[in-house]
């Protein structure tokens, strides 16, 4: 029996010993951020105790994330490492490797001490001016998280925004084209389109922290009257949608902006504001308005910037009964809606030119005809 058994160990074990070096070799596939456990740091107010150089690093992260100017560190008498070298390094890491770091603080000095058989040390932070309010930058975790953050900004006015994403690819220009992007899905949430100017910090691995500023080109006090008026807008109030068709819809939207705006060439009447409360407005406004209009009756509707007849030249994109149809309600009011409104790719593409890539496709075969023609004609239109 014993000698079945010694057989059976040198069986399993002959592998091991012999193909240790070649499972050693193999490369982890999954890299996780580190996290001392509770044993390795322990807190009490301001004041850490920790047991290795992660956890060393841990503390000194915790009082710069609170926003804290001082603290103290307790080297446990188990500690692993040398605490006078690695405190140097931890904070030089903590200084140049983590985006909030970077981005506000400005220093991290400390007095090292011995107590008996304990090493302690007194930390001592100071931030810059970005950082004086740690409490007002919020915390992501990835990229696709900050649409949300970024409109609500938006809608209050807000001049400046500061995020933390765990994990993000956006340079400061995919942040800056991000901000254009939910401003044009969303026109009404201000007078017109910010100034934006975004700065990104890095930190270890794909963290990042951009800090967006918002120019509104306006005091608060005016801003803050604009929106209300946008607020109050509501011109389908008394629209009882029972019985409406998405296309019927998409054609209210329409026939409203055609009743009641009026296109100007002026660049600077670019807004849906200036389309919906001044009723004056460019292609790229009436577009934005027409946006805002297909919003407020539930309707997927996007603004494209292209050209019509070699000029600079915005319309829309709308999503009826599952298909993308093309809308030019400039073009409806110069030549007809049988022109401009409902129209798939094909028949847009010749006069009109914009980038495929960046918008949906509009290959449905449904025809002007087959949506409209026998209410129009049936009404006198």
């Amino acid at each position: 029996m014993k000698k079945k058994l010694l057989c059976i160990l040198t069986a399993v074990l002959l592998p091991l010993l012999t193909g240790g070096c070649a499972m050693l070799e193999k490369e982890y596939v999954s890299i996780q951020d580190y996290v001392p456990s509770e044993q390795e740091v322990e807190a009490s107010g301001e004041r850490f105790t920790v047991k290795s150089a992660d956890a060393l690093q841990s503390a000194l992260l915790s009082l710069v994330y609170d926003g804290r100017t001082e603290g103290s560190i307790v080297f446990d008498s188990v500690y692993e490492g040398e605490p006078a070298k690695d405190l140097e390094n931890a904070c030089w890491k903590v200084k140049t490797e983590d985006a909030l770091c970077v981005f506000c603080v400005e220093k991290i000095s400390y007095d090292f001490n011995k107590i008996i058989t304990l090493n302690e040390a007194n930390i001592t932070i100071s931030y810059s001016q970005a950082g004086a309010n740690p409490d007002k930058i919020i915390h992501l975790g990835f990229s696709s998280e900050a649409d949300g953050a970024i409109l609500e900004a938006l809608q209050k006015g807000e001049k400046r925004l500061t995020m933390l994403i765990g994990h993000s690819g956006y340079s400061a220009e995919d942040m800056a084209a991000q901000v254009t992007r939910i401003y044009r899905d969303n026109p009404t949430v201000t007078p017109g389109s910010p100034l934006v100017n975004v700065n990104a910090y890095s930190g270890a691995g794909t963290q990042r922290l951009y800090d967006i500023q918002f120019n509104y080109g306006m005091s608060s006090e005016k801003l803050a009257q604009y929106k209300q008026q946008m607020e109050d807008f509501a011109p389908f109030v008394q629209l009882s949608t029972v019985g409406l068709s998405e296309a019927d819809l998409a054609y209210r939207a329409c026939s409203w902006m055609l009743e009641n705006c009026t296109f100007t060439e002026r660049s600077t009447q670019n807004s849906a504001y200036a389309a919906l409360i001044r009723r004056e407005a460019n292609s790229e406004g009436i577009a934005l308005g027409y946006v805002e209009l297909c919003r407020q009756l539930g309707l997927e509707c996007h603004i494209v910037y292209g050209q019509l007849d070699w000029e600079e030249h915005c319309w829309n994109i709308v999503k009826v009964d599952g298909s993308y149809y093309h809308v030019d309600v400039t073009q409806c009011e110069n030549a007809g809606l049988i022109l401009g409104f409902m129209k798939n790719d094909e028949a847009f593409w010749g006069s009109y030119r914009w980038d495929v890539g960046s918008y949906p496709k509009c290959t449905s075969t449904n025809r002007f005809f087959d949506f409209f023609l026998p209410s129009l004609n049936d009404s006198g239109r």
